[in-house]
């Protein structure tokens, strides 16, 4: 007699076919899903892209709007006397060593003993 191992009435290589052809299948599903993944992810980040490159292309235009503003009404300059000049106070012009040494004072937070010392504490 020949002494056939039958388990559920399947044969082992079969039931090692059936296994094989699920492991198959559940890589295949595993690419797939993997793959709308990775699909999904690529949209997403060229919606991404497109929105940042949209928000910054706005932003140059009204940079370039508010440029060509200033530029070509020339309203904000102090050749027109309007009714905001007289806001401001007279300021007297600041020319060689003077406007050196103004510029670097607006540069830096100065202590009271290098104004004394320069002279720019009287100038204010």
């Amino acid at each position: 007699m020949k002494s056939h191992s039958f388990s559920g009435g399947i044969s082992r290589k079969a039931q090692q076919g059936w296994i094989m052809l699920e492991v198959t299948l559940c890589l295949a599903l595993l690419a797939f899903v993997l793959h709308l993944a990775q699909v999904q992810s690529q949209t997403q980040w060229q919606s991404i892209q497109l929105a940042e490159n949209q928000r910054k292309l706005e932003e140059n235009q009204q940079k370039q709007a508010l440029m060509e503003m200033l530029v070509v009404e020339r309203s904000w300059s102090a050749d027109d006397d309007g009714q905001d000049s007289d806001s401001y106070p007279e300021c007297q012009e600041c020319t060689g060593s003077q406007l050196e040494r103004w510029f670097y004072a607006s540069q830096h937070d100065l202590s009271e003993t290098y104004l004394s010392e320069t002279g720019l504490e009287g100038e204010e």
